[in-house]
């Protein structure tokens, strides 16, 4: 049993565009020749989903991930929404509590963190979307 990571683009009337994942590894480290010219000035949504494959035909989802990424007006992801997403996420990681320190203390910023990601990076598709979504990945 192997797994597999398919990467699905979803426009503003729920179409699901497949998105090979190298294009898509380009697209988040913004190669100057992987532009998304059609999406200028917008936020697309897309969904991350693990497949659970046997011989090589995809048996069950292990996981399904839904995010944003925000384009540029020159059709790139914006950097600063990069780095924004990657310094949220830094921010959900548990604090240490180091010896010493009062019990009566509560460490919380990770729950706020946690909370801001899904805010702001995180969207949830209807269930008849989620469905076609699905369905595109068994046939």
């Amino acid at each position: 049993m192997g797994l597999s990571l398919r990467i699905y683009f979803i426009d503003d009337d729920d179409k699901i565009i497949r998105i090979p994942l190298t294009r898509f590894e380009r697209i988040r480290d913004r190669h100057p020749k992987e532009l998304l010219l059609e999406y200028k000035n917008s936020r697309i949504r897309y969904a991350e989903i693990i497949l659970e494959l046997e011989n090589r035909k995809p048996v069950s989802i292990a996981r399904a991930i839904y995010r944003y990424l925000q384009v540029d007006s020159e059709g790139k992801v914006e950097q600063d929404f990069i780095d924004k997403e990657l310094q949220v996420a830094m921010g959900m990681v548990p604090s240490i509590q180091l010896p010493g320190t009062p019990e009566n203390i509560i460490h919380a910023s990770n729950k706020f963190a946690q909370k801001r990601f899904k805010d702001e990076f995180v969207w949830t598709p209807s269930h008849e979307l989620e469905q076609e979504i699905f369905n595109k990945l068994f046939k």
